[in-house]
C-alpha cells in the first residue's frame, strides 16, 4: 500500500492514519540534509511534540538553540517561536505530534505552493497566504543555515 504524504522543499511528510476523534495527530517528519529550516512561526492553539528517530534535528524555540538525536524528545508549547532543521550531515526523521489534531492537512495544501514557488520569497508567502486558516503565523524567515555553521 503507498504511503500517504507530501514532498516539501528537502523535507517529506509522511501522514500517519489515526483513529477517529483521537486528540492529537501524528505525522512523520524526513529531512535531506542541508535542506532549508521553515520559516520562524508560531502555533496559537497547538502544541508540537518531536521525536527524533535517526540523524540530528536543530530546534530553534524562543530564539535558543540546541540538537537532538534520536530519542530525544522536544515539546514546544503553544504561543513559542519556532523552528526546526535537519543538523547532521545525513538524512533525519522524527514523528511530530500536533494537539489538538487538524494542523497536518496545512502541509498537504502547502506541498502544491511549494512546488510553485520560485524564490524563498515567494516560499514564505505562500506559507504567509496559509496562516488564516490553520493555526500557524510565519515570525520570521528560514534561518540562516551556513551562518549557524560558522
Amino acid at each position: 500500500m503507498a504511503k500517504d504524504r507530501v514532498e516539501l522543499v528537502g523535507v517529506t511528510v509522511t501522514f500517519i492514519p489515526m483513529q477517529p476523534r483521537a486528540p492529537y495527530s501524528l505525522i512523520e517528519w524526513e529531512a535531506k540534509a542541508g535542506s532549508p529550516s521553515p520559516p520562524v512561526h508560531i502555533h496559537h492553539k497547538t502544541d508540537e511534540g518531536f521525536y527524533v528517530l535517526e540523524g540530528e534535528f536543530g530546534f530553534q524555540v524562543d530564539g535558543a538553540v540546541t540538537h537532538a538525536g534520536p530519542g530525544i524528545h522536544v515539546l514546544v508549547p503553544m504561543g513559542r517561536p519556532h523552528t526546526l532543521w535537519n543538523s547532521g550531515p545525513t538524512p533525519a526523521r522524527c514523528l511530530i505530534l500536533l494537539s489538538p489534531p487538524g494542523f497536518e492537512a496545512y502541509f498537504r495544501e502547502l506541498g502544491p505552493l511549494l512546488a510553485l514557488a520560485d524564490t524563498e520569497d515567494a516560499a514564505v508567502e505562500a506559507r504567509r497566504g496559509l496562516s488564516a486558516k490553520y493555526d500557524i503565523e510565519v515570525v520570521g524567515p528560514p534561518l540562516d543555515l551556513a551562518s549557524m555553521k560558522a
